[in-house]
């Protein structure tokens, strides 16, 4: 990421650019065209939109499901609560979450959703409503209507339990997946397959954004890069939680996390960016919007220290 001294006003030549008509390919400036134009951005038209979920009850247990997963839901025992299935693996998080094999051939992560920070060391696995999560099952299901790669919340239950309510999602899991984070600690990779990684990273987000949309919890851990053979990288964006956002949240807000979530991750998990990587990662996220990727740039270089601001 570069400082604000090295950001060339529009009216004066920069002395730092030798011709300004072959941008450094490494390190493109913001007030140049980048040598990997950006396109602009094309939300496909929603013709149809995504059907209410289908509202079950079992008991005293409420389940909201997916029209088109219904069968696959009540196959797995999710609807009564008691799973019919073995699990083949396991995926932690807050939790050891089991992972099913579907009727569908699809694999299924069963989530109980705990809190997290001091009030869950008081109310662990309890929430006042399941909204928050309907929400999220919502936007998930809107923004993969719209082509964005998220994750696929496929059914939502909640049970009560004394004070609140025991939450837990069924969500279908995609294949060849790991995290950004794990993606940027792999230092074998060539820097073909990391320019090409960070692009398919930045357009996914800048889609997301552009469509309206924002992730109550921005990081490297909610990222995942799916890399298939023969095929360009691809990003998709996990635990949306859109309960999780402020009122004030807005698209600086969400790139100001993520940039958080860097430095964090830069403090023992993962090397540095390369040289070049950061700026062009911004330049491609902010969709080269001039006014927002100054204020990006800026709020990069208040949380980053002074060695980052050239990455």
């Amino acid at each position: 990421m570069i400082p604000n001294s090295m950001i060339p006003d529009p009216m004066i030549p920069d002395p730092m650019i030798p011709d300004p008509m072959i941008p450094d390919p490494m390190i493109p400036d913001p007030m140049i065209p980048d040598p990997m134009p950006i396109p602009s951005s094309q939300i496909p038209e929603d013709r149809s939109p995504p059907s209410s979920p289908l509202h079950i009850s079992s008991g005293t247990r409420e389940v909201w499901i997916s029209s088109r997963d219904q069968q696959v839901v009540e196959d797995c025992g999710f609807v009564t609560g008691a799973a019919t299935l073995h699990p083949v693996s396991h995926r932690t998080g807050r939790d050891q979450h089991p992972v099913y094999l579907g009727s569908d051939g699809s694999l299924l992560l069963w989530k109980r959703c705990l809190r997290g920070g001091w009030f869950g060391t008081l109310v662990h696995d309890r929430h006042w409503s399941c909204q928050r999560f309907l929400r999220e099952m919502e936007m998930t299901t809107r923004a993969r209507s719209l082509g964005i790669p998220t994750s696929d919340v496929i059914a939502v239950a909640a049970t009560p339990a004394g004070i609140g309510h025991r939450v837990e999602m069924l969500v279908r899991l995609e294949s060849d997946v790991e995290t950004l984070l794990d993606t940027l600690a792999d230092e074998t990779r060539s820097d073909l397959n990391r320019r090409q990684v960070i692009r398919a990273v930045a357009e996914t987000i800048r889609t997301f954004h552009e469509a309206g949309f924002l992730h109550g919890d921005l990081n490297l851990m909610n990222i995942l890069v799916q890399q298939v053979p023969e095929t360009p990288p691809r990003a998709i964006l996990v635990d949306l939680d859109p309960g999780g956002l402020g009122p004030a949240a807005d698209r600086l807000g969400n790139l100001k996390r993520l940039v958080r979530s860097y430095r964090k991750s830069i403090r023992g998990q993962i090397p540095p960016l390369r040289h070049g990587e950061g700026i062009r990662f911004l330049h491609q996220v902010t969709g080269a919007d001039q006014a927002l990727l100054r204020r990006v740039v800026r709020a990069s270089q208040d949380l980053l220290p002074q060695s980052e601001w050239r990455r």
